[in-house]
């Protein structure tokens, strides 16, 4: 069609890059894959970002890890909030709530991921009528994209309106991250996403376990795909560590029926530390090709990537810089992805 890609697809040398780590493999091995082109549809989605910036001060964050051994070392050891007291006021942590409007008018409202500071993550819930949701037993799903501190962590503020809520994580957990859940006050559902399984949530709706491993020891990342009618899908990632080329070919190959992406939202992992190379160029060079209509970038994505995106003519919607958000190149705290079928 029309809309297809301009650029061949890419290797799994580009991809490398992204994720800053030799140990990267494509999403799926082979066809090994369960979900089918056809997962249904929404007439409405919201991606409404809570928080989106994990910490304040990257040079702080980084001597932390320095201090604490360096970016191999396991994060429960770092002393970081709420296990220790290493600069607590340096954390903050990424939230997304979720509002999915199926077929049937039906309503389907999902937490994707929980923040990290729990006094700023307990106030932007607050502001955003979080609390009231779950406390009604309004939102069916708490969903942690992967177990990095600063998606993870708040978790015991979303339990403190809603202990019953299930939980889905994907594969590759660690025990520490296994028992935080469970003494956060968890009492309900706890749903595995495996790699090579993904999960439809509701028609329309899919989660899929990206393989990956990244710093601190932490594997994996649940992404999600949503597929809107007359518009095409809808990617949102946690911090796209997977490769946002890989997860794009992912979504073309084995989701997309009209080869068509709406929108992107969430971490692109391209520049989380404000670092540039040649490498990156060609990342944003490649994300061309994909005919991408909406890139609603934020958290890790690096506000110098935001910048050469939107130089390099990729359609980036900024946000509003409100709410604790320290620029309006990302969609930001208080600011949300809207897609309608109309």
């Amino acid at each position: 069609s029309m809309l297809a890609r301009t650029v061949p697809r890419l290797g799994a040398a580009i991809p490398k890059v992204v994720a800053g780590n030799p140990v990267m493999r494509r999403l799926v091995s082979g066809n090994a894959t369960s979900t089918s082109k056809d997962f249904g549809q929404l007439t409405r989605l919201k991606v409404l970002c809570i928080s989106e910036i994990g910490w304040l001060d990257n040079t702080t964050l980084l001597n932390d890890f320095t201090n604490a051994g360096g970016l191999s070392v396991n994060q429960y050891k770092v002393g970081f909030t709420p296990f220790g007291d290493v600069h607590p006021e340096n954390a903050r942590g990424a939230s997304q709530l979720i509002e999915a409007e199926t077929l049937d008018g039906v309503v389907h409202r999902s937490l994707y991921d929980v923040g990290w500071n729990h006094s700023f993550i307990r106030q932007r819930f607050e502001e955003e009528g979080v609390d009231k949701l779950l406390r009604n037993n309004e939102i069916e799903q708490v969903i942690i994209s992967h177990e990095h501190f600063d998606h993870f962590w708040g978790l015991p503020v979303a339990l403190e309106h809603c202990p019953s809520i299930k939980i889905r994580i994907p594969h590759g957990f660690s025990q520490e991250g296994l028992d935080f859940i469970s003494k956060s006050g968890h009492t309900g559902e706890l749903e595995v996403v495996r790699v090579g399984n993904p999960v439809e949530l509701f028609p329309g709706a899919v989660v899929v376990n990206s393989p990956t491993a990244v710093m601190l020891g932490v594997e994996n990342e649940n992404v999600l795909f949503f597929n809107i009618k007359n518009k095409g899908l809808a990617v949102v990632t946690g911090c796209g560590h997977g490769g946002i080329l890989n997860l794009l070919d992912y979504a073309y190959e084995q989701l997309a029926s009209e080869e068509r992406i709406h929108a992107v939202y969430g971490g692109l992992h391209i520049a989380p530390f404000e670092d540039w190379d040649e490498g990156k160029d060609k990342i944003i060079e490649a994300m061309k090709g994909y005919n991408v209509e909406r890139w609603c970038c934020n958290h890790c994505t690096g506000k110098v990537a935001a910048e050469k995106m939107k130089e390099a003519g990729l359609p980036v919607e900024g946000g509003s810089g409100l709410k604790g958000s320290q620029t309006k190149l990302f969609l930001g705290n208080g600011d949300a992805l809207e897609i309608s079928a109309n």
